[in-house]
């Protein structure tokens, strides 16, 4: 984005001569071919403001003129709403400007929303298909978010619903995505013509203020920049000193986010203040001789040039304190770290010179297209992938290092799990504890800036489902969501053998002893693909293993077996997947086990006595239920989770016996809920065990110490 913002209509002779400016005459030919082309597919389409569809593909396109790009982008940029709006097709472009112009007009092109139930689907969907062609070639971006800012500063005509529904999509997605590129001038135009269309009387009144105040300060402003130009000026630092401009919708967020501040008070808002000096070297000694100039207030350093922000962006910043006690937000920055800053991945074609240094803003582009390309692996839908990659794009940094001394960049609010696959997936998916700064820590604790985080892994663990309640990068949540739909694929299929091989049983006959011919006759009456749908579609409830058994075994005239007969079906239990322990009872190993089938969840496994099944029942909601029971063998590794209620005389320091107790017996402790009166309290324990013996164990424990009245399991 230049300095001189080009104005809403705009001509192609105006596109024309910018384009003419830096491409070569064949290229320049190109982009006016494209323009004939997008003025005759658009002829007569009149926009909602009452201007000719065309002037906006040229605005659009003359935004990326602007940044130096080159003719397939440019062309692209004219032709990106042809194949959605128009008789043309994709062939079309192909053979006329090739297929790299093409692909680029086809990443920014919407699909079809008749495809879709709702416009969240089809926006999801839509996204999930520009990002995937972002990662071949992150022009696509570039285009969008040229037509985004053009759209976004045309909302005025539209009805006040479409507004702040564009605006608020403008904010969550198209800003952090222009914040990914480091292009910071084109991400505050997004910022603010959305803000103005989000809360225009909000808007009204910040700017009112803020002139008000500006006017008022003027002379003060004007001293303080005078001051530090004149210090660096004494010590022969070729400095420029400026006052910035301040983004209102950042002011607007950092009030709304302040507790206790309902309102803008000015006078305690840092003036901010940017200084432009010519080398990395010169940015440290400019901080020492501005430090002398006014003293910085105590803690408010930060220095983003030895360690960058996560897109590139690079530079010293403090605050002072004026003897008018007015806040100065300085920002030193070279003139390159300042030209990077504006225009990130495209700033080397505005300034050649900047060619190397801007590859650093491309390298870390690079590096979370990576990224991006792992999510997209993951088995997500599109709605699951807009969640995540606006959870990853909209992010506060902190730096966080690994024991070698590596620094990372992650979101705040960012866990130990979300670290452990920042390093690696398998790292993750194993990851069974970790330290911070060298003290054990919980796995869903919120990491502090500055941190050295160590990750404990074992090769027997695997993510837990639980875990996506607190994961926030994108990398994370889908490797999460990723294994949980392998393995829960592989648990359907296991758990359909199961049922299926019970089936059979009765018959003295097993899979294995099923002849060929009859399977692939079942699978073809049936409409099954293969051995595996078969099995989940058992397992999932669609198919009765009864009925499929008496098939396989060619003669559907075969006696049913009845109830008491029935085989008992054993299980592991902890999968959580396919075989699922209710929360209502928890059931553990030892305990008489029933299980109902769920078509999503599987089995859901109660304790024989569970009310909640026997209401069930008693109401004929379900009459699906099973004999099921525990495999001999369990690892003793494995925990399952059970409740106790502990009544206790009120008296101090009774909790903390127990609790130490717990502690003792090495047993975690889930949960803790305490009701009851002065008198005498319940405390609600959920407690992780290894099975019933185990439970019965501890609560012998607890029902010798001081004070304990009575120990119970419910129900």
């Amino acid at each position: 984005m230049s300095e001189a913002t080009p104005p809403t209509l705009i001509s192609a002779t105006d596109l024309n001569a910018v384009v003419s400016s830096y491409l070569n005459e064949a290229d320049t030919k190109r982009v006016y071919d494209a323009f004939l082309l997008a003025a005759d597919a658009h002829d007569g389409v009149v926009r909602k403001s009452g201007e000719f569809y065309i002037f906006h593909p040229i605005y659009v396109a003359y935004t990326l003129a602007d940044l130096r790009m080159d003719a397939d982008t440019l062309c692209a940029a004219l032709l990106h709403d042809v194949i959605e709006d128009t008789d043309y097709s994709k062939q079309d472009i192909i053979d006329q400007f090739g297929s790299v112009v093409a692909d680029l007009v086809d990443g920014v092109t919407k699909l079809a929303g008749g495809e879709f139930t709702s416009r969240q689907e089809a926006n999801a969907a839509s996204f999930h298909k520009m990002i995937a062609a972002m990662t071949q070639d992150f022009r696509v971006v570039l285009i969008k978010l040229a037509d985004r800012l053009h759209n976004v500063k045309t909302l005025g005509v539209r009805k006040p619903e479409a507004r702040r529904r564009i605006a608020q999509e403008t904010l969550d997605i198209h800003v952090p995505l222009a914040r990914r590129m480091g292009m910071n001038a084109l991400r505050t135009q997004l910022q603010v013509n959305a803000f103005h269309h989000l809360h225009p009387w909000r808007v009204a009144v910040l700017e009112k203020a803020i002139r008000k105040h500006r006017d008022e300060w003027a002379a003060i402003h004007s001293q303080i920049v005078k001051a530090l130009t004149d210090g660096l000026n004494d010590k022969h630092i070729g400095a420029v000193v400026f006052p910035w401009k301040s983004n209102i919708y950042r002011l607007y967020n950092r009030i709304k986010n302040t507790k206790g501040q309902k309102q803008l008070n000015l006078l305690s808002e840092a003036l901010p203040i940017r200084v432009l000096v010519n080398s990395t070297k010169d940015c440290y000694v400019a901080l020492g001789v501005i430090h002398q100039v006014f003293p910085p207030k105590v803690g408010s350093f930060k220095d983003f040039i030895a360690i960058p922000k996560g897109y590139g962006f690079q530079a010293l910043q403090t605050i002072l304190m004026t003897p008018q006690r007015q806040l100065v937000k300085v920002q030193i920055q070279s003139h390159e770290m300042h030209r990077i800053a504006q225009y990130g991945i495209t700033a080397h074609l505005r300034y050649p010179e900047l060619l190397s240094s801007s590859n650093k803003s491309k390298q870390y582009l690079n590096n979370w297209l990576k990224q991006v390309e792992e999510i997209q692996q993951a088995e997500s839908t599109p709605a699951e992938f807009l969640e995540d990659m606006k959870a990853d794009l909209f992010l506060n940094e902190i730096y966080l290092s690994t024991p070698r001394g590596e620094t990372k960049v992650f979101p705040k609010n960012s866990t130990p799990v979300d670290f452990a696959y920042a390093i690696h997936t398998e790292v993750g998916n194993q990851c069974v504890g970790a330290t911070l700064d060298g003290e054990p820590c919980r796995l869903d604790m919120l990491l502090p800036n500055g941190a050295t985080i160590e990750i404990l892994t074992s090769e027997d663990a695997t993510p837990q489902p639980s875990w996506l309640n607190f994961l926030v990068t994108a990398k994370a949540r889908s490797s999460v969501r990723s294994w949980i739909g392998k393995r829960k694929k592989h648990e359907f299929i296991s758990l359909g053998k199961q049922l299926l091989n019970k089936a059979l049983k009765p018959y003295q006959q097993d899979l294995d002893s099923i002849l060929i011919e009859n399977m692939k006759e079942t699978l073809k009456t049936l409409g099954m693909k293969n051995k595996k749908a078969l099995y989940t579609s058992i397992a999932k409830g669609n198919q009765s293993a009864k009925i499929v058994a008496r098939r396989l075994l060619g003669n559907e005239s075969l006696p049913l077996i009845t109830e008491d007969d029935e085989q008992v079906l054993f299980i592991k239990g902890t999968e959580g997947l396919a075989v699922e322990l209710q929360s209502c009872c928890h059931p553990i190993p030892g305990d008489m086990i029933v299980a109902q089938f769920d078509t999503i969840k599987g089995l859901k496994v109660h304790r024989s006595q569970c009310p909640t099944l026997l209401n069930a029942r008693s109401l004929q909601q379900d009459k699906s239920v099973h004999s099921i029971a525990w495999i001999d063998e369990i690892s003793e590794h494995e925990t399952f989770l059970a409740p106790l209620i502990v009544q206790v005389r009120n008296r101090v320091g009774v909790l903390s016996h127990i609790t130490n107790l717990l502690e003792e017996l090495r047993v975690n402790i889930e949960e803790i809920n305490i009701s009851g009166d002065t008198e005498v309290k319940d405390m609600y324990f959920l407690l992780q065990v290894e099975n019933n013996e185990h439970l019965q164990k501890i609560s012998e424990s607890i029902h010798n110490q001081s004070h304990v009245l009575n120990v119970t399991r419910p129900f």
